[in-house]
């Protein structure tokens, strides 16, 4: 059974998991600070610096698109089966200790080209946390703070505010799914 929903704002849930923390923590992560990706206020860049945006696994393609290698799809390709939409593909984020995404907006820019998106409020984004939720780790869709054990997921669409900081004592590691509505 998949999740299907025609409003996928705020939905969430929990979902089986699979995987190791192997799995995704042994691989080469790289800073990604692609101001392209989302629309945050001009201030942000001189507050955060360096400590601004995210870690992505080197596989990926700044403006290209996502690259899973096999040995990651043969453990993760079941997550995005499990929800109804269309066009999905999936990355993997990594927030050291002390990164910070302040409040933003996705743009969506190379899926938007890549999957001929002219509206980003179609687009569905979900995040499945893949390690348990420690104090100080924090998402924030809205006024909502979204925490759980690994396995959980928290879904927006399209323009929605959100936020992700690592104030802990240890990496935050999370799937995003992207996709559009069947």
């Amino acid at each position: 059974m998949k999740y299907s929903f025609s409003d996928w704002n705020g939905k969430t849930g929990t979902i089986p998991v699979l995987w190791q923390r192997a799995d995704y923590e042994d691989h080469v992560w790289v800073s990604n600070h692609d101001k392209r990706g989302y629309t945050t206020e001009d201030e942000n860049y001189n507050i955060y610096r360096e400590r601004l945006g995210v870690h992505i696994l080197n596989y990926e393609r700044q403006g290209e698109g996502i690259f899973i290698p096999e040995s990651m799809a043969r453990v993760f390709d079941y997550v995005p089966a499990l929800f109804d939409l269309d066009s999905i593909i999936y990355s993997f984020m990594k927030y050291p200790v002390g990164n910070i995404l302040p409040w933003h907006q996705d743009n969506y820019p190379t899926y938007c080209k890549n999957h001929g998106v002219v509206d980003v409020e179609s687009i569905v984004r979900i995040v499945v946390l893949l390690n348990d939720s420690t104090p100080g780790q924090q998402l924030w869709i809205g006024d909502r703070l979204c925490a759980g054990p690994a396995g959980s997921w928290f879904a927006w669409t399209g323009s929605t505010e959100h936020m992700a900081a690592n104030l802990s004592k240890e990496p935050r590691y999370a799937l995003q799914i992207t996709g559009i509505l069947p």
